[in-house]
């Protein structure tokens, strides 16, 4: 009973402890500004096979590697590679209205699941 005991304080004591503070949002920081150029510089080459693969389906298989792999995909690594050389380089510095943000663009699908019909829309039917 003593052991049983000694388990379930030392396993609550962690749980009571690791709290998160969910009242201010964490800031970036020099170092995220600098891990996500670095993350943009090594891992733009998979826009290619991206842009490829979502093609596919709705182009077809000569189209997706022409403009998806050839075109689309180069110009969104250059653009990556572009943007990962400017994050490294002011890092040290805030840019975006003095904070270390990024500039890119979010994506276009933000996984938010839009009611339907939309509420604001009257007698929809």
């Amino acid at each position: 009973m003593k052991r049983i005991l000694v388990l379930a304080l030392l396993m609550a004591v962690p749980a009571v402890m690791a709290r998160a503070d969910i009242s201010m949002p964490v800031k970036d920081s020099f170092y995220d500004k600098l891990g996500r150029g670095l993350a943009d510089i090594t891992m733009s080459p998979s826009e290619m096979l991206d842009s490829q693969y979502s093609m596919i389906d709705t182009e077809g298989n000569t189209v997706a590697f022409f403009k998806g792999f050839l075109v689309q995909g180069t110009s969104r690594m250059i653009m990556d590679i572009g943007h990962g050389v400017f994050e490294v380089i002011t890092s040290p510095f805030p840019t975006n209205n003095g904070s270390y943000r990024s500039q890119k663009m979010p994506p276009y699908d933000s996984m938010v699941v839009n009611e339907y019909p939309p509420a604001d829309l009257k007698n929809w039917y």
